[in-house]
Parts: C-alpha cells; structure tokens; sequence
C-alpha cells in the first residue's frame, strides 16, 4: 500500500513538473537596433607607412528569434546588419594623411541566452559564435585632401591601387566571431512585451585580409587583421506563447 501511494505522489509531482516546465517554454521574436565603436585590430597598409587609429562609429539592425526551454536558459539566432572598419590620421614630412575603410556586414550570431530575476527587470547573458558575411568594403583614402593613389603589387604579382575606392575583393568574404551581450530585460507587458538593453562585445577569430593582400609592413612583418567591436543594443521582443521568463 505504501509502495502504491509513493508511486501514485511520484506520478503527481512529476506531472505537476511537467506542467511547470511547459509554461516556462515559449518561442519569441524581436527587432532590435544600435550604435557602437569598431574596430580593425593590427592595420593592413600594405606596406605603405602605417596611420594612427581614429575612433569608428557605425549602426546596426537586426531581427532575433528564439526558444526558451526554461525560465532561465534558451537559444537564440539573430541576422543582422552591421557596419563595421576603421579610421586613419596621420601626419608625415607636412602632409595630412587620412583613410577610412568602410565594411558592410551580415551577421548571424547563435546565442545561449542565460536569464535571472524574478522583478520585471531581468538580468541576461548571451555569448556564442557569429557568423559575419562581408557584403561590401570602401574606402576614403587622401593626402592633404586630395584623393591618394599607388600602385602595388600583391602577393601573386597583380598590380593594384592602393587607394582604391572599391575594395572589397582585399578582404576574405566571411568571418567568424565570438560574442559576449550582457544587459537587462525590462518588461513592459507582462507574459508578452519587453525591451532589452545591453552591450554586446564581439572579436572576429579569422584574418579578414584576402590571401594575396597580407603584405608585409614597414618593419618585414605580416601581422593578421581582426574585426572587433562595441555595440550597444536597444530592443523590443514579443513573447509568442508561454509566460514571463
């Protein structure tokens, strides 16, 4: 009879924990939006005198979707669109040099999403891979205003102006970087709306230079280029089904 009533409250409990756990489960979608610094760790002149580097500020958009399997733990995916590079100043024998490479990126960061706090406003970590896929590359390269240009031969031998406007064919077409976000969930509805804000930190893993373009510098060494970056990220997310996290 006992062994009966354990099995029977076991039964209960477990399906009492199911139930739980099921409300706690629900797809979202959000669109979110920001404005951050970026940066191109170690420049690629391509042999020419390297420049001091300038702040870079630059957009981003992006939709996110994802699934919570717990109140405190899901998985998310974002496509994003994000503008990305460097700025140049430099002064040399009297001459003002400044160059500005603009890049254009879709992004696909996976996140785990990690979520605490039972108040409106919720503390959460996101942190995983990105996936950034170059969609263009320009650049503004002057001295003393004027437009700079210079022939120079990359590593197979293929002359190429150095100052060029389009250069998109320098750079390796996809990226992949890891992402750190941390910031707070702040809801506005309860069980359906909330904004998110935060700081996302990312660092590219690979070298962004094309192979014929790593040149050496001015002191005979190659050293790789990286994109990296600091967004800040303001948006609004609308749970499909389930409840509050």
């Amino acid at each position: 009879m006992k062994l009966k009533t354990l099995i029977t409250l076991m039964i209960i409990g477990l399906t009492i924990a199911t139930a739980t756990a099921q409300k706690d489960k629900h797809f979202e979608i959000g669109l979110q939006g920001g404005y951050g610094s970026s940066w191109i760790v170690n420049q690629n002149n391509y042999g020419l005198k390297e420049m001091d580097y300038e702040y870079t500020w630059g957009p981003a958009f992006g939709l996110q979707a994802g699934y919570n399997f717990s109140s405190n733990i899901g998985l998310f995916i974002e496509i994003e669109s994000t503008r990305q590079g460097q700025k140049y100043f430099d002064t040399w024998s009297h001459n003002e040099m400044k160059r500005e490479v603009s890049m254009q990126y879709l992004n696909v960061p996976i996140f785990f999403k990690y979520s605490y706090g039972e108040s409106r406003a919720r503390f959460r970590l996101l942190v995983g891979p990105q996936f950034c896929f170059l969609q263009s590359a320009e650049q503004e390269y002057t001295i003393n205003g004027e437009d700079f240009h210079h022939q120079i031969a990359d590593k197979d031998g293929n002359m190429f102006d150095a100052g060029a406007k389009d250069i998109k064919d320098r750079y390796n077409s996809m990226d992949v970087a890891i992402v750190l976000d941390l910031g707070a969930d702040i809801f506005l509805i309860e069980e359906m709306l909330y904004v998110s804000a935060g700081a996302r930190f990312y660092y590219g893993m690979t070298d962004i230079n094309a192979s014929a373009y790593q040149l050496k510098n001015l002191d005979g060494n190659y050293d790789a280029s990286h994109n990296a970056g600091l967004i800040f990220n303001l948006g609004f997310h609308y749970i499909i089904a389930g409840k509050k996290l």
